[in-house]
């Protein structure tokens, strides 16, 4: 079986996708959310058995077949049980995202986002004339701060928009922040929509979905799920919704049939396929990704200890601090001129993140390292 240890540079450059095609042939690209392993055997012979068969036709009835799938895994992995007659399917997480936004609030309404936070969100929210309530995570820690968030709340305020794990630091939120924004939601009737697409990837400890967190989530909570980084998937464009706030799940109910377009059979049955038949699979790459997470830790705190870097507990991404480097004013920029190495620039995820990147780990011990070496040659200690 191939396996991302064999990943040559060569065999990545040919790749059309999109991490392998923004950047000239000499950048090393550490950047967007994808993996560089291929996906799950599994998944790649039922695709193929599509095309074997001809088989591109209407197929609608493997979307029922997945919100089980997906219920199933979820049960199984994290010790939730959704309601598959509350799922509905969607193109991706942010299309789920941006639908609820959308149809759950009106242009001027304030949304909060804890930050820093994945970036897409914030024209998720801007993009429909809605305004971003910033919450700046503790940076010790990137902790969430409940009188900070409750500050924050004003009467146009109608939506939380959560991300557990936190992409881009890694954190899983406890039990104890996770009752702070419960109890605001609540005192305020406010929705919260939670991004739940890194749990599979906890590198110790269990995952908290937010509907086993804290009863006062219920009927107000809408979580999103995806095959799609767990399983390298996301050029398939499927997502999982569980809409458990009844005035979400009335507002979808009054849009056209087919207003929020549809996936195709291939993506169904690829996340059908994953949930199903690929959880081994995704233990071996899990185990491959906490690898990568320790080897960065390890080599930056030795050969360049200027650079700050709080292991995630959870997510393939490394948030790094450049704040007490020479690269501080645009870490992105200076390694992209003067080493070839692209990183997401950290002021995309939040204005107090200006010294920040986010550099991607799921990939072979080679990448990693030839990475690591390149902000070595810039900011070494």
């Amino acid at each position: 079986m191939y396996t991302a240890q064999e990943l040559t540079y060569e065999r990545a450059r040919a790749r059309r996708s999109y991490k392998w095609r923004k950047f000239d042939p000499d950048v090393l690209p550490s950047h967007v959310a994808d993996m560089d392993f291929d996906p799950a055997p599994e998944i790649l012979a039922e695709m193929q058995g599509f095309l074997d068969r001809g088989d591109l036709g209407y197929n609608f009835f493997l979307i029922p077949e997945m919100f089980q799938a997906y219920a199933d895994w979820q049960t199984a992995h994290h010790g939730w049980t959704p309601d598959v007659g509350r799922m509905r399917s969607f193109t991706s997480v942010l299309h789920a995202v941006e639908m609820s936004i959308w149809i759950s609030t009106n242009p001027g309404d304030g949304v909060v986002l804890f930050t820093p936070s994945y970036h897409p969100f914030f024209d998720s929210i801007t993009g429909g004339g809605r305004r971003i309530v910033e919450v700046p995570l503790d940076p010790n820690g990137w902790r969430i701060d409940p009188d900070r968030l409750e500050a924050a709340i004003d009467s146009t305020t109608k939506v939380i928009l959560f991300c557990q794990p936190n992409n881009p630091t890694g954190r899983i939120f406890d039990d104890d922040e996770l009752n702070a924004v419960a109890a605001v939601a609540e005192r305020h009737d406010l929705i919260v929509i939670s991004d739940e697409i890194w749990g599979d990837f906890v590198h110790e400890g269990p995952h908290r979905p937010l509907a086993l967190a804290d009863e006062r989530f219920a009927g107000r909570l809408v979580t999103m799920g995806s095959a799609s980084k767990s399983f390298n998937l996301a050029g398939l464009h499927c997502a999982v919704a569980h809409i458990g706030d009844r005035r979400v799940e009335d507002k979808l109910a009054q849009l056209p049939p087919r207003g929020l377009g549809m996936s195709t059979p291939l993506s169904f049955a690829a996340a059908i396929t994953a949930w199903t038949r690929c959880g081994e699979w995704m233990k071996g790459i899990a185990e491959e990704v906490t690898a990568r997470r320790d080897r960065v830790a390890t080599r930056l705190a030795a050969e360049a200890p200027s650079v700050g870097f709080d292991a995630p507990e959870a997510t393939y991404l490394a948030w790094l601090d450049f704040s007490r480097t020479p690269i501080a004013d645009d870490p992105a920029g200076h390694l992209l001129e003067r080493a070839r190495l692209g990183i997401d620039p950290g002021i995309s995820f939040g204005t107090q993140s200006q010294s920040f990147g986010r550099l991607n780990f799921a990939t072979t011990e080679q990448f990693v390292d030839d990475a690591i070496d390149r902000i070595v040659s810039l900011v070494g200690d």
